[in-house]
């Protein structure tokens, strides 16, 4: 079993288990013999009682005595997970597995699946699958729900047994008949996914329903987004918030985001500003990317809050640091004009550069209106402002085609081969934007080089002309275009070994020329 589906088998566990590094023959409690005890035993009525009113020490000591003394599975179950749970004294796995072990051998049916957790919670090296595959076998085949459900985790994801995606589903739909809320989920999804069963929808949204009613909060989400969406079933966004709302309130963080965001928007539901801080917030703290930013959005602003530029910018960073483009965008545009922070060109720049990477509308703009303010200067080399001057030009913003142009007659080689690009893409006539390309090719753009080799294979604004089209690609290959280096061997195909040996005499020719126009080193006098 992968080390990625253990941890999600894991997960799914109830109780935070963990085993100590040893298990000794008996428990801590019993390492002493010492005289039975006089008092008469206390009865089970007695124990519920004291544990009703949390008297944790009483029901240690009575069930110690009952587990001892009388032997019933039921005390060696009750008396293992007092100290599991480390109820009325310190927590002791150890013992907790010796008196789940002594109920298990008179067939107590909840101790047989408990063991079988701890020995899937263990520690790695200790950690015992088939063992707890075993009992949680002879506990489902008895009808245990949770044992069907732990039964069925370990048959799909071939944990201590086969794996069986059909067997996965049969032993799901065994506990989800008897209402167990995760096998219900769990069946869910594999009938959504056809994942050891057919492919039912039908059966996916029935499960699914189940489960979000019975309290299941990723189930409710779920829910809400197939009303949200219409997804086998009629689109509804009242009820798509209910199940929102439902989620939200058991603590599901982007269900809290998105109700927050609908109430913020007015979004199917009346506008509520108090209800948009309230939900937001919650997600927020709980560590939701998306939430941070739409709560720094509404502090920016002021939106159903004090304005705060000071609290908007430590919900936008908490937000930028978790990969949101939107509030890399919102930090950046502070630091740039000190809003909210201190005034900072550099972090600004930075998180421009973050948020175009992610391609956020209107990153691009900020960093190519900058870059023509003149602002950046010193902070960048204008070879690494050519993208945005191009995003800026295709959107026809004159300012940075001029800005290309200009680039390009200062013999700037990439930004020769972009405004060719541009100009090529938008169907200017050819001669222009070749003769950059030309410029480009000759003083050792990659790039230029491939695109060159392209026109001549296409006769695009150039005579078709194979020769002198193999010589561009070569050219460009030997720079490490892997895609020149695939088109040449394809026109190769077309060309006779003559031609094939005078684009390969052209290329040399090339290297040679570009080697001698390349000044020698300086020498050192020693």
């Amino acid at each position: 079993m992968s080390p990625i589906s253990r941890i999600a088998l894991a997960s799914l566990l109830l109780l935070p288990l963990t085993l100590p590094t040893a298990l000794p023959v008996v428990a801590q409690e019993q390492a002493s013999e010492t005289a039975p005890e006089t008092t008469p035993l206390p009865e089970m009525a007695a124990v519920e009682q004291a544990w009703k009113r949390g008297d944790f020490v009483l029901v240690r000591s009575a069930l110690q005595r009952l587990a001892k003394e009388q032997g019933t599975p039921l005390a060696q179950y009750r008396y293992g997970r007092v100290l599991l749970e480390g109820r009325g004294g310190p927590r002791d796995l150890n013992g907790a597995m010796v008196w789940l072990q002594k109920a298990v051998e008179q067939d107590h049916l909840p101790a047989t699946t408990l063991l079988a957790r701890l020995h899937l919670s263990a520690p790695e090296e200790q950690r015992d699958a088939a063992t707890a595959a075993t009992l949680l076998a002879g506990a489902a085949a008895r009808g245990d729900s949770e044992a069907q459900y732990y039964l069925g985790l370990l048959v799909s994801a071939g944990d201590g047994l086969p794996k069986n995606e059909a067997a996965a589903v049969n032993w799901f739909l065994a506990a989800a008949e008897q209402q167990h809320i995760e096998a219900q989920y769990a069946l869910s999804r594999a009938y959504a996914k056809g994942t050891g069963t057919a492919e039912n929808p039908t059966k996916a949204l029935r499960w699914l329903q189940e489960a979000a009613s019975n309290g299941h909060t990723e189930a409710q989400f779920y829910l809400a987004l197939t009303h949200d969406r219409g997804q086998g079933v009629p689109q509804n966004q009242s009820e798509a918030l209910r199940w929102y709302r439902a989620a939200a309130e058991a603590g599901h963080k982007l269900s809290q985001r998105i109700l927050g965001t609908r109430y913020m928007q007015g979004d199917g539901v009346e506008k509520n500003l108090d209800e948009a801080l309230r939900w937001l917030t919650a997600a927020a703290e709980a560590g939701e990317p998306g939430a941070m930013s739409n709560l720094g959005y509404l502090y920016a602003t002021g939106t159903g809050v004090a304005q705060d530029d000071g609290i908007a910018s430590i919900w936008y960073a908490r937000a930028a640091e978790r990969g949101i483009g939107g509030a890399m965008l919102a930090l950046a545009r502070f630091h740039e004009t000190g809003h909210g922070v201190d005034q900072d060109i550099a972090k600004a720049l930075a998180l421009y550069q973050q948020a175009a990477a992610q391609n956020t509308p209107g990153a691009t703009a900020q960093l190519a209106a900058l870059s023509l303010s003149g602002t950046l200067e010193g902070l960048i080399a204008p070879q690494q402002m050519i993208p945005w001057m191009v995003a800026e030009a295709q959107d026809s913003n004159a300012q940075a085609e001029a800005w290309l142009v200009a680039a390009a007659k200062d013999n700037m080689r990439a930004a020769q081969t972009a405004l060719a690009l541009l100009q090529l893409e938008r169907g200017d006539e050819p001669a222009a934007p070749v003769a950059l390309l030309e410029q480009a090719a000759t003083a050792g753009d990659p790039q230029a080089q491939a695109q060159l080799g392209t026109l001549y294979t296409t006769g695009t604004g150039v005579a078709l002309d194979y020769v002198v089209a193999h010589k561009w690609l070569n050219v460009a290959a030997a720079s490490g275009v892997s895609a020149a280096a695939k088109q040449r061997d394809l026109i190769a195909k077309l060309m006779t070994p003559e031609q094939v040996a005078e684009a390969q005499t052209a290329a040399r020719i090339f290297f040679d020329e570009a080697a001698s126009r390349v000044p020698p080193p300086q020498q050192v006098n020693q």
